[in-house]
């Protein structure tokens, strides 16, 4: 969700590398945005998909704690292991 008109906004500086530039560059022009609104948008999914990970971790520890099952709970485990190390 990018801020309304109406919502006080904070001007940060970011200094982007060439690749990184040219990519976000690309997809602004692919979706007809300015730069800084390709930008928010980015930093929203960003922000978003890490909520939705971080969420996603509890609820797997809440299963994992409350598993009476032994093969359940290794499955669980495992998947916690790979969410957590990131495989």
């Amino acid at each position: 969700m990018v801020p309304s008109k109406n919502e006080a906004k904070a001007r940060v500086s970011v200094a982007l590398t060439p690749e990184l530039h040219s990519e976000i560059s690309a997809r602004a022009a692919q979706y007809d945005l300015s730069l800084n609104r390709a930008i928010l948008q980015l930093l929203r999914a960003g922000l978003d998909a890490e909520r939705e990970k971080k969420q996603r971790l509890e609820e797997m520890l809440r299963e994992y704690r409350e598993c009476a099952d032994p093969k359940e709970a290794e499955r669980l485990g495992d998947q916690l292991g790979a969410m957590i190390l990131g495989r």
